[in-house]
């Protein structure tokens, strides 16, 4: 532990030079002139108006994600587990006829099958939109059946270099994409190592490859660019043509596409688009709610009014 220590505080002194504050000071100012740039804040989610859209629709869509969404964020991903009460307030909306939900998420389908597999009429769609299971079935349809991941040959060795060099850090292996964790890494450090290993992979990969890199909640993931959960939500919308009440609520960029989706139809008259954060906070959404527990909380409701 004292090694561990020791070589943590290390790398946050050899790494910290006059470069790297610079780099740090810059990034700050570009953050503050984005939020500058945002002159119109995002407003707080009016649970009156949801609600009463709820009551007074005949079939309801319900698009939400997981993390950071419907559980909170974790250091480790594979301890964000959803609570009972989340569990409970999804087998209400489910057993109700007039309500369709959808978890959309970055899992994969083994996390999503073993957590919240189990509950009846539930939808699922596992990394992002790669695969999706349709409530009542239990087989999963892969979409990227003929997508080329060969590009995995590529991006591995750059996440496993960065990996060797950051204590902390880890690699996440999905069907479609690969993630790099560093959450239990050195703040400072890990960051700084995030944006070297994203400029490394932008320089070497992404013009060359049919990808895309996200940067998120302390990860940085690489995933097949024609697949995203806009075009799931999208693929729902065409499912479901009765729909006449959307909620989709999301935390992170990956969640973006579900907004700009959503902006797109044209036979509802106000989707209601939700953020996880500030009002400040770039975003796509119409409304926003500052935790993952107003989201729980809305959820326990709706339930209520549902029965």
């Amino acid at each position: 532990e004292k090694m561990v220590r020791h070589q943590q505080m290390m790398n946050h002194v050899t790494s910290n030079t006059s470069e790297f504050w610079a780099f740090k000071f810059i990034e700050e100012l570009r953050k503050s002139n984005k939020i500058q740039d945002h002159a119109n804040p995002t407003p707080l989610l009016d649970l009156i108006y949801l609600k009463n859209q709820f009551i007074n629709s005949n079939k309801k869509l319900l698009l939400l994600d997981y993390d950071g969404t419907l559980t909170s964020i974790r250091k480790i991903p594979s301890a964000a587990i959803p609570s009972k009460e989340l569990l409970d307030s999804l087998s209400i909306l489910c057993s109700n006829e007039s309500i369709i939900v959808f978890i959309i998420s970055g899992r994969d389908e083994t996390f999503l099958e073993k957590h919240l597999g189990h509950i009846p009429n539930l939808g699922l769609s596992a990394e992002h939109g790669c695969f999706i299971r349709f409530p009542n079935k239990s087989e999963w349809i892969n979409l990227i059946d003929e997508i080329d991941l060969s590009w995995k040959n590529d991006v591995l060795p750059i996440f496993e270099y960065y990996t060797e060099r950051t204590i902390g850090s880890f690699i996440e292996h999905k069907r479609a994409s690969l993630t790099w964790h560093y959450r239990l890494a050195d703040p400072n450090f890990g960051s700084w190592q995030a944006k070297e290993c994203q400029n490394h992979l932008e320089n070497a990969i992404l013009s060359k490859l049919p990808v895309e890199i996200l940067l998120g909640k302390k990860n940085l993931e690489v995933r097949p660019i024609s697949i995203n959960k806009g075009e799931i939500v999208k693929r729902l919308l065409a499912e479901y043509s009765d729909i006449d009440f959307i909620f989709c609520a999301g935390d992170d960029k990956t969640d973006e596409d579900m907004f700009k989706m959503l902006k797109k139809v044209e036979n509802i008259p106000h989707p209601i688009s939700c953020t996880i954060g500030s009002a400040k906070k770039m975003t796509q959404a119409a409304y926003h709610v500052l935790d993952s527990s107003d989201i729980i909380n809305l959820l326990t409701d709706l339930a209520n009014l549902s029965k």
